[in-house]
């Protein structure tokens, strides 16, 4: 294996990574057994307060100069910030992204390099995945995704219109996970994740589906998604705090939005994506003011 001074990765592999002690091991070990080998690993630790980062450690002499181990100088609350840390620093031609508590099938990153390279695509999308709770061994294929599913590699439309008309109907999965970019196109476009709480991937895979000139569909499943109760995504937010999100999210999509010339020269899907977004997240605003009221 080459040293890490002289290796050269196709892909980066980036895992933000806060208190996952307990499921840790079990991801880098997916990555471990990995069918391709030309890629290498960088785990971003949040400041970390249990025994993840000793972990992690471990696995260092396993990967051979491959992984890389970052901590920030302050946890930050939020993945938004391990995931823009994990890109700057990223040497892969392509990057992906890997939960610290979830993992990916052995010929994951082999399936995904394999139609990068023959589509020449900015942007790799896999619409359904694997789930399971945690704690218990039964596994399923899912997806928030309702339309667009394919059964084979396939371009989306370079018609801009379309693809906002698609984002609005759930034809895309919001997730960061699941798919595989170009660093140069993330780098060169200026995409990152919104320092916010949660809805920070949603905002993110917007500006990658807007921006993308080769976005292909695929219809592989390779990643294991771990249900925890007490990730952030599932602790209930108080009325107030999601209608604080809500806004902060209007902001960063619209600050986007205004700077793209499609939306400049076609108002009318602004004004769709921002109507959209409010809808969307109505109805988590009335079921936390329910909830709050019993």
């Amino acid at each position: 294996m080459a040293k890490v001074s002289s290796f050269n990765p196709e892909v980066t592999v980036i895992i933000p990574m806060y208190n996952a002690e307990k499921y840790i091991g079990e991801c880098l070990q997916s990555l471990m057994d990995q069918t391709f080998k030309n890629f290498d690993v960088i785990v971003v630790n949040d400041c970390s307060t249990d025994n993840s980062l000793a972990k992690v450690q471990k696995f260092l002499p396993k990967f051979e100069g491959r992984l890389k181990i970052k901590t920030l100088p302050k946890n930050s609350g939020t993945s938004a910030l391990p995931k823009n840390t994990g890109i700057q620093m990223a040497r892969g031609k392509y990057v992906t992204f890997l939960d610290s508590d979830d993992y990916i099938h052995p010929t994951a990153i082999e399936e995904l390099i394999k139609v990068a390279e023959e589509t020449d695509a900015e942007v790799i999308h896999c619409s359904h995945y694997f789930t399971f709770r945690d704690g218990e061994t039964e596994i399923k294929t899912e997806t928030f995704q309702k339309t667009c599913h394919v059964n084979k590699p396939t371009f989306e439309t370079l018609d801009i219109g379309k693809r906002v008309k698609k984002f609005t109907e759930r034809g895309f999965l919001w997730w960061g996970q699941c798919k595989l970019y170009r660093r140069d196109f993330l780098i060169k476009n200026k995409i990152v994740f919104p320092p916010i709480d949660v809805w920070e991937d949603m905002v993110f895979s917007f500006q990658c589906v807007i921006l993308a000139k080769n976005y292909v569909r695929v219809p592989n499943v390779f990643y294991y998604y771990r249900v925890r109760k007490d990730s952030l995504s599932h602790i209930p937010q108080r009325p107030l705090r999601i209608i604080e999100m809500l806004m902060q999210i209007i902001n960063y999509l619209d600050d986007f939005i205004s700077r793209v010339e499609f939306f400049q020269k076609n108002p009318q899907y602004r004004f769709m994506i921002l109507d959209w977004h409010v809808q969307e997240r109505m109805n988590i605003i009335c079921t936390a003011f329910f909830e709050n009221s019993k």
